[in-house]
């Protein structure tokens, strides 16, 4: 443990040291480009067949943002071990899909009752088109192979969306039986908790980082992305909050700082102009944040 909280500082001492100049974000960018897992149905024609605009640049999720399921196991449900980043044998990756997919769905939902369908739309579709390819073995492997139609029909029914009332049926059928497939995993643990906090965040900051050009923001949709994550991660920490605190809950308490602190990074539904934070300093405050989840996790 001691020597994980030592990484830790370190790797935020470094952080900070070279927010500053940009050599982080410039780091970071390269090594995500590797990380970043395709998912085979989406862009192409598949892409553009639910929903269109904005979705054809989006490179799928990042197999870095589950890599926290790979490292030791998952606090009780995945072994002492190394753990395993797949959706049958990880609870947890398994979890962290379902949370990605209301992340997805809190993007378009609040675009779209903003009065901005058009921007609103693709974050219907990503959940079928981007996420359920990496999730559908764990759905079946625990009898929720039924949640596929809800997200097919969304995907299908996002090009004609123009207001909330057009799809807000279905969107609730769907995110109900989203809600029962992650039903389906028992015994929670504040390890499992966390890593799943960790694993929505970090792909909120490879989103906001793919989001950014030359300072500004020039993919809209990878911003918004980022947001639904982050907004997923603090509904989950609050839902659990009750096993994080009978564990340790002085660190509940700074992880739900750390986490407020980050969403400053989004501070409304469509991107300003230039970054409210530095993605370099991004990068150093989900850092702090898995320091702060360090009790859970070691």
């Amino acid at each position: 443990m001691t020597n994980q909280k030592l990484k830790l500082w370190a790797g935020i001492g470094v952080a900070t040291l070279l927010a500053s100049s940009g050599a982080m974000a410039d780091e970071q960018k390269d090594r995500q480009h590797g990380d970043r897992m395709t998912s085979g149905a989406h862009g192409g024609e598949g892409g553009e067949g639910y929903g269109g605009e904005g979705g054809e640049r989006h490179g799928g999720e990042a197999g870095a943002a589950f890599s926290y399921f790979a490292d030791g196991g998952e606090g009780g449900e995945g072994g002492e071990g190394g753990g395993s980043i797949s959706p049958v044998e990880s609870d947890g990756t398994y979890v962290a899909m379902l949370q990605m997919m209301q992340g997805h769905l809190m993007a378009a939902r609040e675009l779209i009752k903003a009065g901005k369908a058009a921007d609103g739309r693709p974050h219907l579709t990503h959940p079928w088109v981007e996420v359920y390819p990496m999730a559908e073995a764990g759905l079946e492997s625990r009898g929720q192979a039924q949640l596929a139609g809800h997200l097919k029909a969304l995907a299908e029914n996002a090009g004609r969306v123009t207001s909330w009332g057009d799809v807000s049926q279905q969107f609730q059928a769907a995110w109900v039986a989203i809600q029962k497939a992650e039903k389906s995993v028992e015994g929670r643990s504040a390890a499992s908790v966390s890593k799943v906090v960790l694993s929505l965040t970090k792909q909120a900051v490879l989103e906001y980082d793919e989001a950014l050009e030359n300072g500004r923001f020039v993919a809209a949709h990878e911003y918004q992305d980022g947001r639904g994550f982050v907004l997923s991660a603090r509904d989950h920490l609050d839902k659990h909050q009750a096993i994080l605190n009978k564990q340790n809950s002085e660190a509940r308490r700074d992880a739900g700082k750390a986490l407020a602190d980050m969403l400053k990074a989004w501070p409304t539904a469509v991107p300003p102009e230039q970054p409210v934070i530095p993605v370099a300093n991004l990068y150093a405050a989900q850092a702090r944040l898995e320091l702060a989840l360090a009790p859970y996790l070691y």
